[in-house]
C-alpha cells in the first residue's frame, strides 16, 4: 500500500477507475508531473490476464499507487451519490474512485479518468475534475430522484436496482 505523504505538492494526482486501467493510461503521463492513483477494488476488477500483468508491473515500478480510501471518505462519497440520486448508478468500485478523489482533494489537485457517466456526475457535483478515457463525457450535470414506484423505498445501497422490500424496479427520474 502506498503512503500519501510520497505524494509531491508540486505534481496533479490522477484517480483511474477500471477502464482507465484497461487503456493503461498509466504508462502514458509522465510521472514528473502526475502521480496515477487507483484503488484495490478496481485493481481487483482487472482480470485478464495481460492486462493484470502490466497493471502489477507498473504497481512494482510506482507508476501505479494503490491507495483505498477511509471509512470517512467511502461515506462522503455515497452520500454524495445519493444526494443525487446516482446511487443505485454507482458500483463499489466506482465510490471507491469517488472516495479516494475526495481523500485526495483535500491535499492537492485531482483529476479521475472515467468515461462512467454517473460517476462524472458525481464528481461535477463535488467539484472535483474528470477527465473521459473514450467517451465525450458528460455534457451538463443532472439530479436524480431514485424510488420505488410501489411502496416508495429509497436505495441505501450501491447498485440496487431491485426493492428488497416489495421486489419491483427501483425507478429513477430526472429533477430539475
Amino acid at each position: 500500500m502506498y503512503s500519501l505523504r510520497e505524494h509531491s505538492a508540486n505534481k496533479v494526482a490522477v484517480v483511474g477507475d477500471t477502464g482507465a486501467l484497461l487503456a493503461r493510461l498509466y504508462y502514458m503521463l509522465p510521472s514528473y508531473r502526475f502521480d496515477f492513483y487507483t484503488t484495490s477494488i478496481c485493481v481487483s476488477e482487472v482480470k485478464d490476464q495481460e492486462n493484470r500483468e502490466a497493471l502489477l508491473k507498473a504497481v512494482d515500478l510506482g507508476l501505479v499507487k494503490v491507495v483505498d480510501p477511509g471509512s470517512e471518505d467511502f461515506r462522503r462519497a455515497t452520500d454524495a451519490a445519493k444526494s443525487i440520486g446516482e446511487l443505485s448508478k454507482v458500483s463499489e468500485a466506482d465510490l471507491s474512485v469517488i472516495a479516494l478523489a475526495l481523500k485526495l482533494s483535500q491535499e492537492t489537485r485531482v483529476v479521475v479518468l472515467t468515461d462512467d457517466y454517473s460517476v462524472q456526475n458525481v464528481l461535477y457535483q463535488l467539484g472535483i475534475g474528470f477527465k473521459p478515457v473514450r467517451t465525450s463525457g458528460i455534457r451538463s450535470a443532472f439530479k436524480y430522484r431514485e424510488y420505488c414506484p410501489t411502496c416508495g423505498y429509497v436505495p441505501g445501497r450501491p447498485g440496487e436496482k431491485i426493492c428488497p422490500v416489495c421486489g419491483s424496479p427501483i425507478l429513477r427520474v430526472r429533477v430539475s
